[in-house]
């Protein structure tokens, strides 16, 4: 196959924005509108596209909506649920009524414990959300302070003790119990109403806590084995185990939401029943995080708690979710290429529980094209994290295999080299796979220069040309918190989608540039001083383009790293906006003062 490369932009942008991405939240996920141009480039319908890091299945999906097959696997055990509860067909009609059902009888089975009284007249009426704070007890006077009630309009917080005037700091001061400060109702207006928590409502909660059915709620321990155990400080906050993330009365409904989904007998429905339910749970728990502003969700790749948290009606939420499933379905199912297929079957995308270089179940020489996204060195703990959902599953992902560095915790001893063997095995699992003359696309983000040299190296060791056909790079649009302050930290908020090419039967990858290290002090000033902010724009995309520029010529740059990136701009006069994390050039500096 020789593929016509000209519309394939260098530059591939797909905020993550639509209707199928948002649906369900997963880790570091691609949006199909990025994946979708690579697999219609390398590929014809009817073809089979492969997927061995496939997390919640996009490239399925992108292959679906392309007329093309799809073999997805991963190790993930949420992953394979997210995928299966995209792909479950079902009538709208009977999608919904099937979910107002399930949520009917879930809220006969909690009886009144989402009920308060609404200030303004009295009326017994069902909260929408409820607010959380916070206690710190201040170590100079003894004093509890109730977080919420000292922060400023704006949402800053206190700077000092109100009783002696001693400096607040949130990591020295200890905490105390967490307490609602706030209930949200209809009006009788039927807009959202702030009010008070009454002795009403702490009753309803009393209520919660002493129910019966709380050792019920499915739940999974998170021990120092786990990396997010320390990273996330869950043995200091003694929140080691998941069901504790949800308040009292959440956990009460949320376990008789999922009894009743689970007994509903169409599999379809049911599946995709399920996979609203778990696409809540991050929202449903003390995970949400609020502001003074608006919600600023919950963060996927940590079990941060913020001071001030949200209980939010678990009804409310699901219902949101079922209606968003159904605008998923639209897109993916009437949204896409001319249907190759008439519905959706196991021989159209298949997903099997697989180490991403163990592909037994994958024939030599069958595939026409893999598009992978592995995970990126030790930035996310995908099993770690997958735990909050993976309780309510019943089945855990074995994390033996998992393609991460461990920084901390016992499994920290030779963590790198596991990393570079499972990449390694991955890589050469994918040339045994694909027919010769055949293209491989990954997605691999990362700060360090080293890690791309080991994605370099493990490539040409597979038996891959050395010459990449293709070098993209994927900006997915929004960032992280933490990309937002890329100017600062060492975060990579953009992606490079590097391609290659398994040599046909009459070729030979044999005299292919040995890989040397490139000069990087002198790339790094090259980019700099070639790049405009209209097509850079921030320090990622630089970054960016200096390894891509590297790759193309055949250089590996172990010591480069995204910071090296940040003190040359910083060197020639650029600056980050600390809101958009955009560059700001020399002379739009300048202007500006």
């Amino acid at each position: 196959m020789n593929p016509d490369l000209d519309p394939l932009s260098e530059t591939i942008t797909a905020p993550r924005t639509d209707a199928i991405y948002n649906c369900h939240a997963y880790l570091t996920k691609v949006p199909v509108a990025a994946i979708r141009p690579f697999i219609e480039t390398f590929t014809a319908p009817g073809d089979t596209v492969v997927d061995f890091f496939a997390g919640s299945g996009m490239t399925g999906l992108a292959a679906l909506m392309s007329g093309r097959r799809a073999t997805l696997s991963d190790i993930s055990a949420l992953g394979k649920h997210i995928a299966s509860g995209y792909l479950a067909t079902v009538s709208p009609s009977e999608f919904r009524g099937t979910a107002q059902s399930v949520m009917a009888t879930a809220r006969t089975a909690i009886g009144d414990l989402y009920t308060t009284q609404r200030e303004s007249d009295g009326a017994e009426v069902e909260m929408v959300r409820a607010v959380w704070s916070f206690t710190y007890v201040c170590p100079a006077c003894s004093n509890e302070i109730v977080y919420y009630d000292h922060l400023s309009p704006t949402g800053s917080p206190p700077k000092a003790c109100p009783s002696c005037d001693g400096p607040f700091a949130r990591r020295n001061w200890s905490r105390g119990e967490d307490v609602p400060v706030e209930v949200v109702v209809h009006g009788l207006d039927g807009r959202h109403t702030q009010q008070p928590v009454s002795d009403f409502d702490q009753a309803k909660i009393a209520e919660a806590i002493a129910d019966p059915r709380q050792k019920d709620v499915p739940s999974l321990t998170i021990d120092d084995h786990r990396e997010m155990y320390s990273r996330s400080g869950l043995g200091k906050a003694g929140m080691t185990e998941t069901a504790l993330f949800f308040s009292p009365r959440n956990a009460i409904a949320l376990l008789e939401l999922w009894r009743a989904i689970n007994a509903v007998n169409d599999e379809q429905i049911r599946q995709k029943l399920r996979f609203a339910f778990t696409a809540i749970l991050p929202r449903a728990s003390r995970r949400y995080q609020w502001s003074a502003k608006r919600p600023l969700n919950a963060q996927n790749q940590t079990y941060y708690i913020a001071p001030v948290y949200y209980e939010w009606n678990v009804f409310e939420l699901f219902g949101r979710k079922v209606e968003a499933a159904m605008r998923a379905d639209q897109l993916l199912f009437d949204g896409g290429a001319e249907p190759l297929f008439e519905s959706v079957s196991d021989r159209d995308v298949t997903y099997a529980l697989a180490s991403a270089d163990q592909l037994s179940h994958i024939e030599d020489a069958s595939v026409d094209y893999v598009f992978t996204d592995p995970p990126f060195g030790s930035n996310i703990y995908y099993s770690d994290m997958s735990l909050f959902h993976e309780a309510w599953l019943g089945k855990t992902t074995d994390n033996t295999s998992e393609a991460v560095v461990h920084t901390t915790g016992k499994r920290k001893k030779g963590s790198a080299d596991r990393y570079r063997a499972l990449l390694e095995g991955a890589f050469s699992e994918a040339f045994r796979i694909l027919k010769p003359g055949r293209y491989m696309s990954v997605v691999f983000g990362n700060s360090s220069g080293q890690i791309w040299g080991l994605v370099q190296h493990s490539l040409r060791d597979a038996g891959f040309s050395a010459a990449p056909v293709h070098v993209a790079i994927l900006d997915k649009g929004q960032r992280s918190v933490k990309g937002l302050n890329s100017g600062s930290e060492g975060v990579v908020t953009v992606d490079l989608i590097l391609t290659v090419k398994k040599p046909a039967e009459t070729e030979s990858a044999d005299d292919a540039r040995p890989l040397s290290n490139g000069d990087t002090a002198a790339l790094i000033q090259e980019a700099v001083r070639e790049f405009s902010t209209e097509d850079a724009k921030n320090p990622s995309h630089v970054y960016a383009r200096i390894l891509r520029k590297a790759i193309e010529r055949h250089f590996t740059l172990d010591d480069l790293h995204l910071g090296d990136v940040l003190i040359a701009l910083r060197n020639a006069g650029y600056s980050v906006d600390r809101k958009t994390g955009l560059l700001i050039a020399p002379a739009a500096k300048s202007e500006a003062a």
